[in-house]
């Protein structure tokens, strides 16, 4: 199994913004989200735009060989721009327990060294587990968690440096 990133290209947006179905979806177990008059999770497009138009994200579909497999969202934490920040990162079910997320986030790591955050909901205690053990596997014990105020949450941010 090959994990690999490739930079979406604005003309694959639309492919992103329908895998984001999926993780407003997921997303919803903690959020309390409601499904549209429709039955579909949707979202604001427009909040995808910043992937797109300015130079400190970027935007990697992750895949497992040829397959489509996920999506990574990277960029430089507004508030300090000194800090990458994985913005959305998403994993379709098919490929979940089977070390892609892990290959997928040392594979980002790899191409932005540097200081990092990951900002997990504090409810999804299961995403918490797997950011953890995915950080942990690259940096050790060399990180920290701790509960900050995230604009309007509280979360846990995993912090540590590549």
């Amino acid at each position: 199994m090959e994990v690999s990133l490739r930079e979406i290209e604005p003309q694959s947006r639309g492919v992103v913004e329908n895998l984001f179905q999926y993780y407003v979806y997921d997303m919803s177990e903690f959020m309390g989200w409601p499904p549209n008059d429709s039955g579909l999770y949707s979202f604001n497009p427009s909040l995808l735009d910043a992937y797109w138009t300015k130079q400190d994200h970027y935007p990697y579909f992750i895949y497992v060989d040829s397959e489509l497999a996920g999506f990574a969202l990277v960029r430089r934490y507004p508030s300090n721009p000194a800090i990458y920040d994985m913005g959305q990162f998403f994993v379709l079910r098919k490929f979940k327990g089977k070390g892609v997320g892990k290959l997928a986030l040392k594979s980002v790591l790899e191409r932005f060294p540097g200081r990092w955050q990951i900002r997990v909901l504090v409810e999804n205690t299961a995403a918490l587990g797997f950011w953890t053990a995915a950080v942990s596997s690259v940096v050790g014990s060399e990180y920290t968690l701790s509960l900050q105020n995230d604009v309007d949450l509280m979360m846990n941010f995993i912090q540590f440096d590549v």
